[in-house]
């Protein structure tokens, strides 16, 4: 679905993809507006199943999957209050134990391998955890009798990837151009927009 949208810039949400647009901007809503300030940075909210060390590998695991390139990386796109609240509201509850109990592994792993916590390994380290993670999960997808939707990484691609393409970071970085919420009379073009 992604590379037929990739393929040119859309000017209306249609079918499958206005379904997931409309479906993030459900999930995005139920976030809770207590995200910090210019000067201080978002935490993650109280009461959440995300705690902040998930949280924190969650976010090293999605900047490698979708990394700042030129275009803004999943963290920028929020990829991790995107998931936090699939995990306090969204998941059932053994997709979300299952998810939760692969996430905690990370850190964990990490530190047998290369003596620090994901978010803390240099970007090769990372980039190594998360191919090893990648190719248990190729192996899986191979496997006739395994479950690899059961596999939490998985869940960490797929919730990744969702949180950044419905965001206005990733639809941007897609071309994709978004409606207007409200109606501004005789706003500029910007110049992709002006070219015939």
């Amino acid at each position: 679905m992604l590379g037929g949208v990739a393929s040119g810039p859309l000017l209306l949400q249609s079918g499958a993809l206005g379904d997931l647009l409309a479906w993030g901007e459900r999930v995005r809503a139920s976030i809770p507006q207590d995200r910090g300030s210019d000067s201080a940075p978002a935490t993650t909210p109280t009461g959440t199943q995300l705690t902040p060390e998930r949280a924190r590998a969650l976010e090293a695991l999605a900047d490698i999957i979708i990394p700042a390139t030129d275009t803004p990386g999943a963290a920028e796109a929020g990829v991790t209050e995107f998931v936090t609240a699939l995990v306090d509201g969204w998941l059932e509850d053994d997709d979300r134990d299952r998810f939760l109990a692969g996430l905690d592994t990370v850190d964990q792993t990490a530190r047998e391998r290369f003596g620090a916590d994901l978010a803390d390994c240099t970007e090769e380290q990372k980039r190594q955890l998360v191919g090893e993670f990648d190719d248990e999960l190729a192996r899986l997808r191979e496997d006739p009798d395994a479950r690899p939707s059961r596999y939490f990484f998985h869940d960490v691609k797929r919730f990744t990837i969702t949180a950044y393409f419905t965001s206005e970071a990733g639809l941007e970085a897609l071309g994709y151009r978004t409606t207007f919420r409200t109606f501004e009379g005789c706003a500029p073009l910007t110049p992709a927009e002006a070219r015939p």
